[in-house]
Formats: C-alpha cells, sequence, structure tokens
C-alpha cells in the first residue's frame, strides 16, 4: 500500500473481492524458476554436539473467512485466514516468531484511517491478546526473552506492547525504512508499535554466508537453533527463519513471503489486485516464492506460512500443549 491512493485502493478491492477472487487477468502469472538446493551437510541439529532443544507450537488470535483467490491467483472458494503467533521454548527462554495482536490493538484500529477500519481492522478487534494466550498456556508476558520479527507489518507487531522485557529483532531495511514514517498507518505497518522499545530493538545483519538458494544468512543466536534468511518482496525486509531442535525438527517460517500453501507449492503469486496493493516489490516477491517453491520441493523442512493454518505441519497448537499447565495472572 503506498501513500493515500494505495489506501483508497484496499477498500475498494474488499468491496469487490468477491468479484475477483479466483480471477486471473489474462494469462498466468509466470514465476521465475529456482533450482532445488543443495541441503548442507553440517544443517542438522539432530547430528551436531550441543545442539540445543527447541519445541515450537503456534496461538491463534483469530480467524477470518478469507476468499482464497485473494490470496493465490486463479483459486476459489474460502480461506480462514488466521492471525498468529508462534511460540519457541529453548534453553534460552521463550522466543516468538512475531508478536500478532495485542491488548492495544482495538486502539491501534481506533485511531487508524475510516478505510482500514471498514476493510480489515474491525474484524481482528475482538481477537485474543498476545498476553492473554501467553497466560493461558501458562507463560507470563515477561519471560519471553525475543521476538523474531518476520517483518513489520501491523498484524505482526501489534503485541509486542504485550511483552515488557523481550528483544526484538528485525532486518535491517525494513528497520530503517519505519523510522522514517510518520504517519500511524503507512504501507501496512504502525511505527508506534516499536516506537518505544530502545535498546530491546536489535537490528537482524545477514553477514552470514548464502544458504538454501538464498542470498545471505544470520545465526541469530549463535548456535545454530535459528536461521534467519533474506525473503524480501512483500516488505523491504522480510524474513524467514529455520529453527532447528536436537531431536531432528525443523520448521521455515515465512511470515508473509507467502500467505498460503498454495504460493509456495505451485507456486502462485497473491490475487492480481491484492499484490499490487500489499507487496512492496511484486517482482522480488515472485522471485522468493519461486526460492520457497525450490526448498519446498527439497522436501526436507516444513514451510510455515503465518496465516495459513494447512502449512503448520508437525506444529501444535500451544493450548493442546498445555496440559496440566497453570494458567498465569
Amino acid at each position: 500500500m503506498k501513500g493515500v491512493a494505495g489506501e483508497t485502493m484496499v477498500l475498494a478491492s474488499r468491496m469487490t473481492a468477491a468479484a475477483l477472487a479466483g480471477v486471473t487477468l489474462g494469462c498466468a502469472t509466470q514465476m521465475p524458476s529456482h533450482t532445488a538446493p543443495n541441503w548442507p551437510a553440517g544443517l542438522n541439529a539432530a547430528a551436531t554436539p550441543g545442539a540445543p532443544a527447541v519445541a515450537a507450537c503456534a496461538l491463534i488470535h483469530v480467524v477470518v473467512p478469507e476468499a482464497l483467490g485473494n490470496a493465490a491467483e486463479g483459486h476459489s472458494g474460502d480461506w480462514p485466514s488466521t492471525y498468529s503467533t508462534f511460540v519457541l521454548r529453548t534453553p534460552r527462554g521463550v522466543v516468538l516468531i512475531d508478536a500478532g495482536l495485542g491488548t492495544d490493538t482495538p486502539a491501534d484500529v481506533a485511531k487508524a484511517p475510516a478505510w482500514f477500519r471498514w476493510s480489515v481492522g474491525n474484524s481482528v478487534v475482538g481477537a485474543k491478546p498476545l498476553g492473554q494466550l501467553l497466560r493461558q498456556v501458562g507463560i507470563a508476558p515477561d519471560e519471553v526473552t525475543d521476538v523474531l520479527l518476520t517483518h513489520v507489518h501491523w498484524d505482526h507487531t501489534g503485541g509486542l506492547r504485550d511483552l515488557p522485557k523481550a528483544k526484538v529483532w528485525v532486518a535491517g531495511a525494513d528497520l530503517s525504512w519505519l523510522r522514517a514514517q510518520t504517519d500511524y498507518l503507512t504501507e501496512g505497518a504502525m511505527p508506534a508499535h516499536l516506537a518505544q522499545l530502545g535498546e530491546r530493538l536489535q537490528p537482524l545483519a545477514m553477514n552470514g554466508p548464502a544458504m538454501l538458494g538464498f542470498a545471505a544468512s544470520a545465526d541469530v543466536f549463535g548456535d545454530g537453533s535459528v536461521l534467519a534468511l533474506p525473503t524480501p518482496g512483500h516488505t523491504r525486509g522480510s524474513t524467514s527463519y529455520l529453527v532447528q531442535s536436537n531431536n531432528g525438527k525443523r520448521w521455515l517460517f515465512v511470515g508473509d513471503a507467502a500467505w498460503v500453501a498454495e504460493n509456495y507449492q505451485v507456486p502462485v503469486p497473491r490475487g492480481w489486485l491484492v499484490r499490487k496493493l500489499v507487496d512492496q516489490d511484486q517482482a522480488q516477491t515472485a522471485d522468493t516464492l519461486g526460492r520457497l517453491h525450490a526448498l519446498f520441493t527439497l522436501g526436507k523442512v516444513p514451510l510455515v506460512t503465518a496465516h495459513d493454518q494447512r502449512s503448520w505441519q508437525d506444529l501444535p497448537l500451544c493450548v493442546d500443549l498445555a496440559g496440566a499447565a497453570t494458567p498465569v495472572s
């Protein structure tokens, strides 16, 4: 979304979503083709002495029905769009991938332009805030040590203010752009979500080697448990996180680089109008999807999107794991 014109088009897109869902204008989009990458022999936590144990699960803030054609060009039917936060339990503490929606989300929606409230915001006002979801599964918000942002859009940063102690990691390209913004809502981001973090805000430098078909990498905690990979296009600094545990489980959390599994399985971009509105660089987004598709075909790691539960392979809901865990106040 770029400026007032883009904001107006978002409203129009929602008004015509039913008409456009599943419609491909002209020929199907040609997606960039990439060769499946080699999986490095050393990229195996189960065979690495001293590799940490990592357990992952998902928190759901709210599910909003959407037209699948908005998320995947040429597809029809419904898509239960899920607003989520992912939880990693690690030796270093509780780490989150994104911070979904928070206690202040209703206030955020109220401060946003009318087009946003009508088209998107009002559907999430009743969502469960991050702090509440954490407490329900026995995690106090001040136990969260780190948040790994896949990008800086409002529905991935909305719960940051529920977390009083966490370091927040974000790609430098997204952060430098965000710091220059002055509007309350701009290109899908709400700068106020990160404005008060101070020294807790950690720019993520992609200074590691190229890996798995991506141009660079970063070993976030220095122990190989979480590797950041640049997957730009949806935003300037969109980032995916390869998470590995010493029991052999692994996941690639791709944020909104893909909205639904079809984006990387086929591959196919978002719907024609939607991608014009929400992807900062359409060509770069398509290239990222081509690379994710190549990695998907390798069959070494499940790709987990933020909004499509169908992609949550071997990723339970945190509430199902809580068992006898005592909710905290």
